[in-house]
């Protein structure tokens, strides 16, 4: 392991998601940084780099990504589109599908167009809300609190929220789904909550950060909506940013878990390992610490039983674990299907999302192998991300996600019949497959599909990662919190980013918010030039 003459790092960064590896990266290779490459040290606990970006391949499919975590990207989110055209990245297009996409909603089926028509959407909603989407159901709501919602930038909204109140008490002190209740009736906000795919959005989170965080997603432009992709993988760009790093003298050491830390008499950070690959624990020393990790990731070194007296010193010092506590952490589960031939295309569904209040919840149609290019042309494997869940449907296939024998490959004219299992965290059971199957023919009316013949699955509740998104608690002032969070002992160089305490939590955005705030605020490097795309 690299250090200085004296034996210490001079920056350790632990988490090799992307907050730690953008954090690694800038401060490896911006001529503006003060701390020279080869003393920046990046530990992961995993084998892998990415954190919840994880980009597979199944079998019989080479050129079809699989993402089990994030896969899109928005034009707003400024700093990820000015890097990934910085790396010379080209995103294309992630079609969200249409008006022909599928609700099947309390037994009903209709296309997702049809929500004008009330006689086919089976709630009871009252005449100011009869004809309207799910979404636009809650953008009504929001306009009635904050006037003009749909027209502000995310600023002006942000600004808005902070000074509105609701029955004489402000926003941030009120949950999102006591404000939706204010404002529709119970079976338009089940409308909302079933028609919107995710279970944690629309629930009791900090409602002057979800109805901004909402809105992101709503605008008239539709270019401020389109979503975009990578199409070597989202896992290609903390790759990338991996490889630039090294490549510019800093170190990457996997299978290494920060189990404990404490700061000695002359100032020095005694990191404490436990190295997966040898069973070993040992000791680094540095100058500086950036934790760029989730909430449940920090939890567990202040819960680490090496830290004899408690809980790590750092961890003890006043206001420390009331920052770390501000926001809770959202189950969220992931699961793709392989298919012989795309079935769902004699249906016209090609891309995009149907959505259910079945628990597979999202159901979203990727490629087929044979139009990708370098593909047999003769393959017809398809990708089907057959659930994207969260929140209380998580716990339906909880209980099945071990029971039983483990699901495996079938083998097919472009499978062959030893191909190599996948591995662990992607394995899942036969009955979870079999159910999955079962929901997705009722969604689409076509009990009698064709079964897939491989499929893959990731839990991001598991630890270290506490949970797939996380969520402002109710009456966290953020705005006075998230500064604090970067840094949360003015007399420690202990820093912590990531996407956790953001104002775009659940995506890559957050993470890269929190590591400028930190690097320009307490590093000294100019940010990011944000305007480098804005051509693109």
């Amino acid at each position: 392991m690299g250090t200085g003459p004296d034996g210490v790092i001079d920056c350790a960064i632990i988490g090799g998601g992307m907050g730690g590896v953008y954090s690694g990266w800038r401060l490896a290779t911006a001529a503006d940084s003060k701390i020279p490459a080869s003393g920046i040290h990046l530990f992961e606990m995993s084998d892998r780099i990415g954190g919840r970006l994880d980009t597979i391949r199944l079998p019989g499919m080479p050129h079809v990504p699989v993402e089990l975590g994030g896969m899109r990207i928005m034009k707003s989110q400024s700093i990820i589109w000015a890097l990934i055209h910085q790396l010379g990245f080209a995103p294309i297009p992630f079609p969200m599908g249409g008006s022909h996409n599928l609700a099947y909603l309390r037994a009903h089926r209709f296309q997702v167009g049809q929500y004008s028509d009330p006689t086919l959407v089976p709630y009871w909603l009252t005449e100011q809300e009869r004809g309207k989407s799910p979404s636009q159901l809650v953008v009504q709501a929001i306009e009635t609190i904050i006037p003009g919602a749909t027209g502000m930038t995310n600023e002006q909204l942000r600004a808005a929220c902070a000074t509105a109140t609701l029955n004489g008490f402000p926003l941030r002190q009120h949950g999102f789904w006591q404000v939706l209740l204010n404002l529709l009736s119970v079976e338009a906000y089940n409308l909302a909550l079933d028609g919107g795919g995710f279970n944690t959005v629309l629930t009791n989170w900090n409602a002057a950060e979800a109805i901004p965080w909402y809105m992101e997603d709503w605008s008239t432009d539709p270019d401020a909506t389109q979503y975009y992709s990578l199409p070597e993988g989202y896992e290609a760009l903390p790759w990338r940013l991996r490889d630039d790093f090294v490549a510019a003298g800093g170190e990457v050491h996997l299978r290494q878990e920060l189990i404990a830390f404490t700061r000695r008499r002359d100032g020095l950070y005694a990191l404490t390992f436990h190295d997966h690959g040898i069973a070993h624990d040992h000791v680094v020393l540095a100058r500086r610490l950036i934790l760029a990790m989730p909430q449940r990731s920090l939890n567990r070194i202040a819960e680490h039983p090496l830290n004899r007296a408690g809980p790590t010193e750092f961890f003890t010092k006043p206001g420390v674990s009331e920052l770390l506590s501000t926001v809770t952490g959202h189950a969220l589960y992931k699961f793709a299907l392989a298919y012989p031939q795309p079935w769902w295309h004699m249906l016209g569904l090609t891309s995009g999302d149907s959505v259910t209040d079945l628990p597979l919840r999202q159901v979203y149609y990727f490629e087929t192998e044979g139009e990708q290019p370098g593909g047999d042309p003769n393959n017809t494997n398809s990708l089907l991300v057959a659930a994207y869940t969260d929140g209380v449907s998580v716990d339906y296939w909880e209980g099945v996600r071990s029971s039983g024998p483990p699901f495996e490959t079938q083998p097919n004219p472009f499978v062959a019949a030893d191909t190599p299992r996948l591995g662990d965290p992607y394995r899942i059971s036969a009955l979870m497959v079999a159910e999955a199957h079962r929901q997705l023919g009722e969604v689409h009316g076509l009990p009698d599909a064709p079964p897939p013949y491989a499929a893959a699955f990731r839990d991001w509740g598991d630890d270290p990662y506490g949970g797939g998104w996380h969520s402002w608690n109710i009456g966290v002032d953020t705005k006075a919190v998230m500064p604090r969070i970067v840094k949360p002992v003015a007399q420690d160089e202990v820093y912590v980013c990531g996407e956790s305490y953001s104002t775009y939590q659940g995506w890559v955005e957050g993470a890269l918010q929190t590591a400028e705030m930190m690097l320009t605020g307490h590093f000294g490097l100019a940010a990011l030039d944000i305007g480098l795309a804005s051509a693109a």
